[in-house]
């Protein structure tokens, strides 16, 4: 099902009383608001979501709503977009190309509140309908999107396409409020943070924050330095997360696994996940009660 929504409209009271709304109809959808520039495009590079609500008229903005869905589709090639407009008509030349894509779900034009809004629900409720009930066909993709991820040659690239992956499939476990890239005080990059909200009473003995870090190397190690990195980035939230998870598309080095042990006495937990457990979890049926297993395997490993 869809976990989260990013709206996107220049008139913030518009926007937020549509998150209101979808939030009634669909209560476990975590929605976004997104209404100056600056914010319209951090939320896109920062915030992970399922399907981004994008209306095309930007008055008095630099950017309009198609060099938004240009962006979304260029940074999050799994987000799907509802198009909205008052003036669809306007724009449906120009919205041709962006139509090919295969992404738009949905093109509906504003009118009469209510009516404007059933219709972005009964849109996004076809879509879980016809993407999400079928665990062989999201196995297949996300098989897919962690191939092109390892594939990838440019450097800058390959980074930000496994962190995608990474976001997507920890979202079909379930977690719904993924941000990328966060700075820590240090201004130390965190990869993704996850808000621990998730409906789990294992999860729910955890800190508040979960935190994740990216390590798209298919041919090198994860280092001893690597996860003493890491480990300092986890200590340093003052408590407000003691669980974190280390994936990489490589494997890990032996002498991490030592150094993980060393620091097995403290109040903080780093979970690895190379190429074998990241499969297991693509093709589980119940990815988060897998999740869960390989967090049980690795408690008396490291």
């Amino acid at each position: 099902m869809i976990k989260s929504i990013l709206i996107i409209d220049d008139e913030r009271i518009q926007a937020e009383s549509l998150s209101k709304s979808i939030q009634k109809e669909k209560e476990y959808v975590n929605c976004f608001v997104a209404s100056d520039e600056k914010e319209i495009l951090s939320s896109i590079e920062t915030i992970f979501f399922d399907v981004a609500i994008v209306d095309l008229r930007m008055d008095n903005y630099a950017i309009d709503g198609f060099s938004i869905i240009e962006k979304i589709l260029e940074i999050n090639p799994f987000s799907r977009i509802i198009i909205v407009s008052a003036y669809t008509q306007e724009y449906i030349f120009h919205l041709k190309d962006i139509l090919l894509s295969g992404k738009v779900i949905g093109l509906i034009e504003k009118k009469e509140y209510n009516q404007f809004l059933s219709e972005i629900v009964l849109t996004l409720s076809k879509y879980e309908e016809d993407h999400f009930n079928d665990p062989s066909e999201t196995a297949k993709a996300l098989t897919s999107f962690y191939a092109n991820a390892k594939n990838e040659t440019d450097t800058y690239q390959k980074g930000i396409i496994f962190e995608q992956f990474v976001a997507i499939l920890l979202s079909n476990m379930g977690f719904k409020n993924i941000n990328k890239r966060v700075l820590d005080k240090s201004q130390n990059e965190v990869d993704l943070v996850l808000r621990n909200e998730i409906n789990d009473n294992f999860f729910s003995k955890f800190a508040p924050y979960i935190l994740v870090e990216c390590k798209n190397k298919p041919n090198d190690p994860v280092g001893k330095n690597d996860f003493i990195q890491f480990f300092t980035k986890l200590k340093n939230t003052n408590g407000l997360s003691n669980l974190g998870f280390l994936i990489t598309t490589g494997y890990i080095a032996r002498t991490t696994y030592i150094e993980a042990v060393r620091t097995s006495s403290e109040s903080c937990k780093i979970i690895f996940l190379s190429n074998p457990e990241i499969e297991r979890l693509i093709n589980s049926i119940t990815p988060l009660h897998e999740l869960k297993k390989i967090i049980d395997e690795q408690v008396k490993d490291n």
